[in-house]
């Protein structure tokens, strides 16, 4: 039996926490109270969801929570509070074994430049990230200082792989991180609903990617040999885990991230899958990548498959091998792989909606560069 082509890459429960989720949680009581109890039960939930699809043969490499914002739920009136809050929230993680964890999205300027640099360095499983409205020079310059400021606090500046800046644009239920958040309470399409717990998934699958596109002579095989490659070898894990999560009461499917996601191989590059296709003879940052990159997108929503998050192309520099090679690069000398900067990544993402990721930037950048970046993604995120 062949290895799989790809693997899950997350399986995201979202959950709606409330102030009285945090009634009497403190780091000596946390086992005792009702959020390990809610918590706890997301995690026995998640972890037969993992059976179910290791059962397929597919590895299962994270199971994540997100939450809705935690300005609706974590006492910012108090600082002190707030952050044993934090610290009791990161034992009960920590007991149950769950190491990823959102806790969604600042909804203000002011928010983003105060939560982020407080709650990230109290707990290594949590994730937070900023909703950042087009043409809001403020919030961006806000985002910027951030980014900044949690460069800072490592040495590798890990911590920012925990933060992100995404548009008011962006829909909750998104599977990947740390841009993953669950609905506010107030939204009119959950409130009120008997679903306690929504599940989505996401992938790693640069391998399904370049053997997919490996397929396609012209670009009118992508809309048609890779879709239908695409959904031949996800169908199974499509109707395994739907299943298995309507038989569970209390929870709903949500949908697949159908996004095309790099792993950390050389074989799992997204960037070297789409690179292979003939019409594409100047790599990655060449003309045609934006009209090829369009076909791709239309290609992965049209599986006929629930659709949840970005379902775009994820070019992140800091996990694709094959850009983090030749992003410098430039392009002299007769097959020469030609460089790109992120002015063309943001050209790509105006037509597969997911914005830049993990884009390496000088320790020298200037915060209005930052800033920059982020109203562009802004902006862009707006058309879609």
């Amino acid at each position: 039996m062949s290895a799989p082509i790809f693997k899950v890459r997350v399986i995201a429960a979202f959950v709606q926490l409330t102030p009285s989720d945090f009634n009497e949680v403190t780091p000596a009581t946390f086992e005792t109270t009702s959020l390990y109890e809610k918590l706890s039960s997301v995690m026995v939930g998640l972890n037969a969801l993992k059976v179910k699809v290791e059962g397929l043969g597919l590895e299962v490499q994270t199971l994540r929570i997100a939450t809705n914002t935690f300005t609706e739920y974590m006492n910012l009136g108090d600082a002190d509070a707030l952050v044993e809050q934090v610290k009791s929230l990161d034992l009960i993680l920590s007991s149950l074994e769950c190491n990823f964890f959102s806790i969604g999205p600042c909804l203000t300027s002011a928010q983003t430049s105060l939560y982020p640099p407080l709650i990230l360095p109290l707990s290594p499983r949590l994730s937070i990230s900023s909703l950042c409205p087009p043409n809001d020079l403020h919030h961006a310059l806000s985002c910027a200082d951030t980014i900044l400021e949690l460069s800072k606090l490592t040495d590798d500046g890990i911590t920012n792989f925990r933060y992100c800046a995404q548009s008011t644009t962006s829909m909750p239920l998104a599977p990947f991180f740390p841009s993953a958040y669950a609905p506010s309470l107030g939204d009119a399409l959950f409130k009120g609903s008997s679903v306690g717990t929504r599940v989505a998934v996401g992938l790693e699958n640069g391998g399904l990617a370049m053997e997919g596109l490996k397929t396609c002579e012209s670009l009118d095989d992508v809309g048609m040999k890779f879709r239908d490659f695409y959904k031949s070898k996800v169908s199974p894990l499509v109707e395994t885990i739907s299943t298995a999560v309507g038989g569970m009461s209390g929870w709903e499917y949500v949908g697949l991230d159908s996004s095309l996601n790099p792993s950390l191989s050389p074989s799992g590059s997204v960037a070297s899958a789409i690179e292979q296709l003939p019409w594409l003879p100047n790599g990655i940052a060449g003309t045609g990548v934006i009209g090829t990159a369009a076909a791709i997108t239309a290609a992965i929503k049209d599986l006929g498959f629930m659709r949840s998050g970005y379902c775009g192309i994820m070019l992140p520099v800091c996990e694709d091998v094959r850009l983090s090679e030749i992003k410098d690069n430039e392009g002299t000398g007769e097959g020469a792989p030609r460089g790109y900067n992120v002015t063309h990544l943001m050209n790509v993402s105006s037509v597969c909606g997911v914005g830049v990721d993990t884009v390496p930037l000088p320790e020298d950048v200037g915060r209005e560069e930052i800033a920059g970046v982020v109203l562009d993604v802004a902006g862009l995120a707006g058309k879609w």
